[in-house]
């Protein structure tokens, strides 16, 4: 089977009517980054992106008929709720700058390098969008209409067969420009199995301090993410090999090879193991709980997966550890709250008390998913899943939401005067 026909028989129907109707208006458009990169290696992309030559407006106007929100500053993008309540995000192609600009916020530390990018929303061509993206392996465009895949680089399929990240351009000039491509760089080697190319490898180890010029909010987002990926402990590996961790997780970096530290590891792998096998869904209050519990353990000096026992004001101190253990980045409240509530019960499990009281609490799927790891992992008990059942309709489909009264629709719906209904927590 061809790359093309692997993708033709993979995109789903929505997304191909999205670009025919940008298409059908007159414009170019197609599928990019990420969602053609994890087709072509046999994965299922989280989300779509779509890159066209119309302008946000366009956009709108070509799909009046839908929600469709106008969002970024710096990067302005249309999200369009063409399919249920999940945006598609739709990009104009850009072209890369012709100056950095200057500064819209002070900078976290010190002066800015030379060519950091702060403005970028210079509208261009496929072809200046797919060379002004960060990897070949993010710079590949298809066509679910006509059924064309594009490598506008020259290298991105090549690169993808390879198992190769590669810069495109002058790699030190593009770590310059946004030093968040640093962890974009390595995210793509431990999530895949990837190796730099030499420049690439040359240019990152020599840029890495440059990350400090990122800013807190994009790094958080992009924490979040790795967070949420079936393959985080691989990526975390992968920061510690580069001498990257501390700049994203410095207490985790801290303590990474004792015990408390392997064990944090050994958490996080299993719970991605459960996450790709279809267990349970990857929850950020959960991994948080995750990577905060053998700071706990240490606190009490307790051997990993010891637990511990209950002291007073356990939800603020539980809040505190969460804190430390992800600074710097600014996680919400709502969700360490969880994350406490998840760490709060783990020596009831530890000792096989009896949970039945709790089995339809809002905590208690997170909470007996955080004890079924450990016991996977160290604990061992046999009869940890007859004692501790699973409440599938909690598991999988959240907390209840709330009735808007909007219409339903399919797909082809008219434009919906709410506002999407609230996530479920995570």
């Amino acid at each position: 089977m061809t790359e093309n026909e692997n993708l033709q028989n993979k995109i789903a129907p929505h997304i191909t009517e999205i670009i025919a109707r940008l298409q059908d208006a007159g414009f170019e458009a197609y599928i990019v980054g990420g969602a053609v990169r994890d087709f072509l290696l046999g994965r299922e992309p989280k989300d779509y992106d779509i890159s066209t030559s119309a302008t946000p407006e366009q956009v709108k106007k070509v799909f009046r008929d839908f929600r469709c929100i106008i969002i970024g500053k710096r990067f302005r993008l249309v999200h369009l709720y063409y399919f249920r309540d999940d945006p598609i995000e739709i990009s104009t192609f850009r072209k890369c700058p012709d100056q950095a600009g200057t500064p819209e916020r002070p900078l976290r530390t010190g002066v800015a390098p030379e060519h950091m990018i702060f403005r970028d929303n210079e509208f261009g061509t496929a072809d200046d969008d797919a060379h002004r993206r960060d990897f070949t392996v993010n710079a590949l465009f298809y066509d679910p209409v006509r059924h064309q895949l594009l490598d506008f680089t020259g290298h991105g399929l090549e690169d993808i067969r390879s198992g190769v990240v590669r810069c495109i351009g002058n790699p030190a000039l593009r770590f310059e420009e946004d030093p968040v491509r640093l962890l974009r760089a390595l995210k793509l080697v431990g999530q895949y199995g990837f190796t730099l190319e030499k420049e690439t490898e040359e240019a990152l180890k020599e840029c890495l301090d440059l990350i400090i010029h990122a800013s807190i909010s994009r790094m958080t987002l992009e924490f979040e993410k790795i967070l949420r990926n079936p393959y985080g402990d691989e990526i975390i590996h992968t920061f510690r090999k580069y001498d990257f961790l501390k700049y994203v997780l410095p207490e985790l970096d801290r303590f990474y090879d004792d015990d408390h530290g392997k064990y944090t590891m050994a958490l996080w792998k299993r719970r991605n193991e459960r996450v790709r096998e279809g267990h349970y869904r990857p929850s950020i209050s959960l991994i948080l709980a995750v990577i905060a519990l053998p700071y706990i353990e240490r606190h009490f000096k307790n051997r990993p997966g010891d637990v511990w026992y209950t002291i007073p004001d356990m939800t603020d101190f539980f809040h505190d550890i969460i804190l430390k253990a992800i600074a710097p980045h600014a996680i919400m409240r709502r969700v360490n709250a969880n994350a406490g509530m998840n760490l709060l019960f783990q020596p009831r499990f530890r000792s096989m008390d009896d949970m039945s009281r709790y089995f339809n609490a809002a905590f208690y799927p997170n909470a007996r998913e955080l004890a079924a790891i450990q016991n996977d992992v160290m604990w061992k008990h046999e009869n940890f899943e007859e004692r501790y059942p699973i409440v599938r309709n909690r598991i999988f489909t959240g907390a209840k939401k709330k009735r808007s009264g909007r219409r339903k629709h399919s797909g082809h719906g008219r434009k919906q005067e709410n506002k999407p209904d609230a996530t479920p927590e995570n």
